[in-house]
């Protein structure tokens, strides 16, 4: 067999070439963003308490979801997107998750987080929250939450939670 000289060489050349293109590739995979629409959630109070604290739950569900879209906007490999309903009622229960759906796509997400708080007693809450991936229009995350407690410490620690799980459980 008559191998040229330099042709090991050649090889080695195009072999590391390869690796080099392929720890690109995988770099690259690991670096992508995703663009990740988040609804405000719903808040339901089925806890027949007396007292109106209206004003309490609307201060609390506001705080909660700057906390979960702070947390989600310290991640890298998401980019948060605005919803053109922002401003407004901007849920899942008064826009319909089709309309959502749209305006997420309008704004360039791959994704969209909806939910809702749901007070149950004084004791007890939950969250229930999804993460949607607008192209195949299925939910890649389905979960719930339960937590103790109507504070506002106890409705940012489920905050600070929600965040995390979609972080690590939720975008693909």
């Amino acid at each position: 067999m008559n191998i040229r000289p330099g042709f090991h060489s050649a090889v080695r050349a195009i072999f590391s070439a390869l690796l080099g293109a392929s720890a690109l590739a995988s770099v690259a995979a690991a670096e992508t963003v995703e663009p990740l629409a988040v609804a405000s959630f719903d808040f339901r109070d089925t806890s027949g308490e007396v007292a109106n604290q209206m004003a309490e739950h609307e201060a609390r569900l506001t705080a909660f979801m700057l906390t979960v879209r702070e947390k989600l906007a310290e991640n890298r490999k998401i980019t948060l997107t605005s919803l053109a309903c922002e401003h407004e009622q901007c849920t899942a229960r008064k826009l319909g998750i089709a309309e959502l759906s749209k305006q997420a796509k309008s704004a360039g997400a791959s994704h969209l987080l909806i939910g809702e708080v749901h007070k149950m007693s004084t004791l007890v809450g939950w969250v229930k929250y999804a993460l949607l991936d607008l192209n195949s229009n299925k939910p890649t995350c389905d979960r719930f939450l339960t937590y103790r407690g109507d504070t506002d410490e106890a409705w940012q620690r489920a905050a600070r939670f929600v965040a995390r799980d979609v972080e690590r459980s939720c975008i693909p």
